[in-house]
Formats: C-alpha cells, sequence, structure tokens
C-alpha cells in the first residue's frame, strides 16, 4: 500500500516497485512470485494535512485486509520529511489507523533523520508517542541491516581468534571510514540542510563506532544490545592530544576527484554543489559539507584504559 502526495494510481505505483525489485533483488527474479504479490498493491493519493485521504486509506485498507486476509495488521513506514511526523501520526490516530483493536497491531517506523538535534529529536518523540505506545515504535538505522555490519557481532564474540585479541594490548586505534562512490545527486537540497554529521556521523557511524567499540552484552536480544551500545557511547570523549595529530595526519576532505570501480570520479560531486537547492556562501561559492571526521576516545576495555 502506497500513499503520498504524487498524482499516480495502483498501476504507477506497482511499476515503481517493480523496476526497483528487478534491480535490487537478491534471488533470482520470478515473474510468477511477482505476478501474485502485485495483486495485493494498491496505491492512495494524498497531501498529508488532508484527512479525507487519510479517511480513503483507511478504506482502501479495510477492503484490502477483507480481501487478502491480512487481519488487519499494519505496518506503517514513514519515509516522510521529519517535520510532517506529527501531522502524520495525528492524521493516522484521526482516521482511526494507528489505534489498536483486539488480536490486531499497528506499528510506525521511522527512519532517520529524526529532528535536527535533541530538542527537536525530543518534541518529535512526544508526538508520536502521543498516538503509538513506545512498544509499537521502531526507529531503524538501515546501515544495521548490511550483512557486513552484522557480522561484526559474529566476528568479534563468537570468534576464537579475534575475541582475545580485540583489546588494547592488541588494538592501537580503529578508524571508520565512510567511503560513498555516488554523488549527491537529487538530495542537494537536503543535503545542503542536514550536513555530514547528521546525515551519517550521529547515526551511522555511531553505530559501527558501538559495535566495534563496546563490550560483550549479556545477551544478543534487542534490549541488551541497546543497554550495552548505550554504555559504550556514555564513555566516549575526546582523544588524548598525543594522538591527534596521527589521527588528523589520515584525514582529507571529502568530495573530492576520487575512483570508483577502478574509473576516475570528478564530475558528480561537482554537479551536486551547482545544485539549484544549494545555499552559495557569502563569497557567491557553493559548499556543501560533503564530508566530516570526529575524533574520539573511549575508556571501555575494548578499547583499553587510555586507548583511542
Amino acid at each position: 500500500m502506497g500513499f503520498a502526495r504524487r498524482d499516480w494510481d495502483t498501476q504507477d505505483f506497482g511499476q515503481v516497485v517493480y523496476q526497483a525489485v528487478k534491480e535490487h533483488c537478491r534471488t533470482p527474479f520470478r515473474q510468477e512470485n511477482w505476478d501474485r504479490l502485485a495483486e495485493g498493491f494498491r496505491f492512495v493519493p494524498g497531501s498529508f494535512d488532508d484527512e479525507q485521504a487519510f479517511a480513503r486509506l483507511a478504506e482502501t485498507l479495510d477492503k484490502l485486509d477483507a480481501e487478502r486476509g491480512t487481519g488487519g495488521n499494519h505496518a506503517f513506514y514513514l519515509a516522510i520529511p521529519p517535520k510532517a511526523f506529527p501531522v502524520v501520526s495525528e492524521q493516522l490516530h484521526k482516521s482511526g489507523l494507528a489505534r489498536p483493536q483486539s488480536g490486531r497491531w499497528s506499528r510506525v517506523v521511522i527512519e532517520k533523520p529524526f529532528g535536527h538535534d535533541l530538542d527537536s529529536a525530543r518534541e518529535l518523540n512526544r508526538a508520536v508517542n502521543a498516538v503509538f505506545p513506545e512498544e509499537s515504535v521502531f526507529r531503524i538505522d538501515h546501515y544495521l541491516g548490511k550483512e557486513t555490519v552484522q557480522n561484526i557481532l559474529a566476528l568479534r564474540f563468537a570468534n576464537q581468534f579475534w575475541d582475545p585479541i580485540w583489546n588494547a594490548h592488541y588494538v592501537d586505534h580503529v578508524q571508520i571510514t565512510m567511503a560513498e562512490d555516488i554523488g549527491l545527486g537529487g538530495r542537494a537540497g537536503y543535503y545542503d540542510g542536514i550536513g555530514a554529521a547528521r546525515d551519517v556521523i550521529q547515526n551511522h557511524l555511531m553505530q559501527l563506532l558501538a559495535l566495534t567499540a563496546m563490550e560483550e552484552p549479556v545477551s544478543f536480544k534487542p534490549s541488551a544490545l541497546q543497554a550495552e551500545k548505550s554504555r559504550c557511547s556514555r564513555q566516549l570523549g575526546l582523544p588524548s592530544r598525543s594522538t591527534r595529530p596521527a589521527a588528523v595526519g589520515n584525514t582529507r576532505p571529502a568530495g573530492r576527484a576520487g575512483k570508483s570501480g577502478g574509473s576516475a570520479r570528478r564530475g558528480r560531486f561537482r554537479r551536486g554543489l551547482h545544485h539549484r537547492d544549494v545555499r552559495r556562501d557569502h563569497s557567491g561559492g557553493r559548499h556543501p559539507p560533503l564530508g566530516r571526521c570526529a575524533l574520539l576516545s573511549t575508556h571501555r576495555k575494548a578499547a583499553g584504559p587510555q586507548g583511542d
């Protein structure tokens, strides 16, 4: 089920999904399986502040539940700007879609960015929790779904070779590099307002840092992992003066010439810099922050009492 301001019908929506699945599916594409799946597609056009559109959404979902036997369980994936979270949550409440019913569940999935600072994130939390109970809210970081990231836990705590030496006695420091091979594309305006720190450091890279530096959790249940990662994050601080020059010497600006797949890449970033949505500075140039470097120290055992 799709809902957006686009002037689409169900066929248009299905074509977009079809192209995405064909391009990114990890198993061989089978047309017969796709045909069965596509029978359940629906699309409802409407704006976020349109109560009638959400009423149509609720009506369409009821019909779909009856036709497909899905039992009325709904997960709402909010791929929308953060400023729209409160109004969409309220519309889901008014239309009855967010109200729990006996034997059914309604959940909401939210991706980053979630606010632009701590205060705005807390405000968004209050708006969402006014409609959905906390156990029905799923704030996700899609980086954690990557196979390599998921394998970090197994590499660290289930590997008899690495586990004994993953500590400050053998590890001097850890560098986490996020090297993208794509340009800004159509996200220039978004990126100019959000910036690299909010876009990738405080979510993706902090998650990787926590998985790398945390101690072994008491279990691998979500609550135990969350508790250990939070404990690790609270132990972060600035590195000692002696380690800063070495760390800085291993960084370089982003958004400059590089290679991808063995081929030189120069124009992709530069095209983003000239996008109409990128703000100009006082000199008339356009310089959105395409890269950031953070130097942090942790006093957890995984990095050692004085490890950086």
